[in-house]
């Protein structure tokens, strides 16, 4: 699982904690988010060797990949980095579940990162990236800011690259009420994709679904893995 703007492993936790079935969930802490030590990276190459590196040891086959925001463009560039690596020759995840993401050439990325503090905090309090307790802790504040400014720096250099159309089933989950994710985000990421893209819209949902919809996730991530597509009731 790949975590949104700002985020971490444990940003996943009541997801993980509540989903059916037999998962075997791996959670990522990006450089300088959560309880890493490192510096944030702020290059999208360095932060894709990162996790191309860790997933080395971890990977097996028939793996689904999991973004939520951020982390969906971010997942994307994975696995389109690991096409010609022999190290995950047999081992590329068959299924890309992009949650409540934007195509990495439309997400509303720049000059983010060199905001002012006060406006930045205003803009990631406007879509739920950010908890007010957080924004009301200096301390915090300090902690949490230079992973957020980092992570824009790493979408901006995404909106630059061009579309190259990977090869793996995808699913795509919109909030019905999130404005970060407008009419024709799908046609957007058909673009990057060489197969017809699935789209799962949870109609009363805003951006940060991935941290109270659980149910209807865990029934689109059941769906997914037993590569079928009934009616999923609740859902639509």
């Amino acid at each position: 699982m790949f975590p949104f703007l700002g985020g971490f492993g444990a940003s996943f936790n009541r997801l993980v904690r509540e989903l059916s079935g037999d998962w075997d969930v791996w959670t990522a802490n990006p450089p300088g988010h959560g309880p890493s030590v490192r510096p944030p990276v702020s290059r999208l190459g360095a932060l894709v060797d990162c996790y191309l590196e860790s997933l080395q040891d971890v990977l097996r086959p028939d793996a689904v990949f999991f973004g939520h925001s951020m982390g969906g463009v971010v997942a994307y560039h994975v696995l389109r980095s690991m096409e010609g690596r022999p190290a995950f020759d047999g081992r590329r995840p068959t299924d890309l579940v992009l949650s409540a993401s934007r195509a990495p050439r439309h997400v509303p990325a720049a000059g983010f990162a060199t905001l002012p503090e006060q406006d930045l905090l205003r803009h990631l309090q406007g879509f739920g990236a950010i908890p007010d307790e957080v924004v009301r802790d200096r301390s915090l504040v300090e902690l949490f800011l230079p992973a957020f400014r980092a992570d824009y720096q790493v979408l901006e250099d995404a909106q630059r690259l061009p579309p190259v159309a990977v090869d793996v089933r995808t699913r795509l989950v919109l909030g019905g009420r999130d404005p970060q994710t407008p009419d024709g985000t799908a046609e957007e990421w058909q673009e990057y994709l060489a197969s017809p893209l699935r789209t799962e819209v949870l109609e009363e949902e805003g951006h940060m679904f991935v941290l109270t919809a659980v149910e209807p996730l865990d029934l689109i991530l059941a769906d997914v893995r037993a590569g079928s597509r009934p009616a999923l009731e609740g859902v639509r």
